[in-house]
């Protein structure tokens, strides 16, 4: 498309690298003083509360056939994904989660196939074989050498890349014609209920409150909410709409390169087979995106 050459898609492409590349530093900062279940439920409500305002007003002038589409959007493109990465992270290093992410056009272009009927041709499958053969070694190395026997941790943000790659569909196919404005605030004001539901059951760490780390967690956990799921849901939607779901889906071919830059800064060991596995990753999406 015209409008992959567009400044405007690459200045957002470039944008959306930086926030959710980082993204993954600051659910470990997170983590310091948070469980994976509080951090999740947190950032939910912190991006949630943002857009509430709006999310309420506008949900009265969408068409009600499509409101199972924002909540399905709000469920797959945030809800449990906050929860598995959060999860996932509390073992795999910045770097290595921020790789596996890489495989969200995977998804999106396997989904656009078998869920939404989209044309396909040889090369795309070949370079979704490439992405995750390097995936999978990944999830099953260890960056300090060895063999990783916690794979499950690999195979939960797989599973959220799934979720991420359908809701780029549903948003593509069956949203589009609302304002990005609307696509991020309807799904995240659903969502915020279940959100603060789940903060109670799981305990906000009020007896924490007052120490120095507590407050740089919870000060990354906001900005986690605000920019990393609310801001930048709203320049994500704007690129699909400007350019298509597939390509919008690529700025998490760049978010390896920001989060492994985190990891090497807190000397986070970087070993020969990641960066093989980083290549065939990368290998695969330009396969992907040369014959897309």
């Amino acid at each position: 498309m015209q409008a992959t050459k567009s400044p405007l898609a690459w200045i957002l492409l470039i944008i959306l690298s930086i926030i959710w590349g980082s993204s993954f530093v600051l659910m470990f900062e997170g983590l310091k003083s948070y469980s994976a279940t509080q951090l999740a439920a947190y950032r939910i409500c912190i991006a949630g509360i943002l857009f509430i305002p709006f999310g309420i007003a506008n949900l009265f002038k969408v068409e009600k056939s499509d409101i199972k589409w924002f909540a399905l959007s709000g469920i797959m493109g945030n809800f449990i994904p906050a929860f598995c990465f959060a999860y996932a992270q509390t073992y795999l290093q910045s770097s290595t989660a921020g790789a596996l992410n890489s495989l969200t056009p995977f998804f999106t272009l396997l989904s656009g196939i078998f869920i939404f009927s989209k044309t396909f041709n040889k090369y795309k499958i070949i370079g979704i074989l490439i992405g995750l053969i390097g995936a999978l070694s990944l999830i099953i190395n260890k960056p300090g050498g060895g063999i990783e026997t916690h794979y499950e941790y690999g195979l939960i943000i797989l599973v959220s890349t799934l979720l991420y790659g359908t809701n780029v569909n549903v948003i593509e196919n069956k949203l589009s014609k609302y304002s990005p404005l609307y696509i991020a605030s309807i799904p995240l004001s659903l969502i915020f209920i279940p959100g603060l539901i789940c903060l109670f059951i799981f305990k906000f760490p009020f007896q924490s409150a007052l120490s120095p780390e507590f407050l740089k967690s919870t000060i990354s956990i906001s900005m986690l909410g605000l920019l990393g799921t609310g801001l930048s849901l709203v320049l994500f939607n704007r690129l699909i709409q400007i350019t298509n779901g597939l390509f919008a889906s690529t700025v998490t071919y760049m978010m390896p390169v920001v989060s492994t830059l985190w990891g090497v800064y807190y000397n986070e060991p970087i070993g020969l087979i990641q960066i093989t596995s980083l290549s065939l990753i990368l290998l695969g999406i330009l396969v992907v995106r040369k014959f897309n």
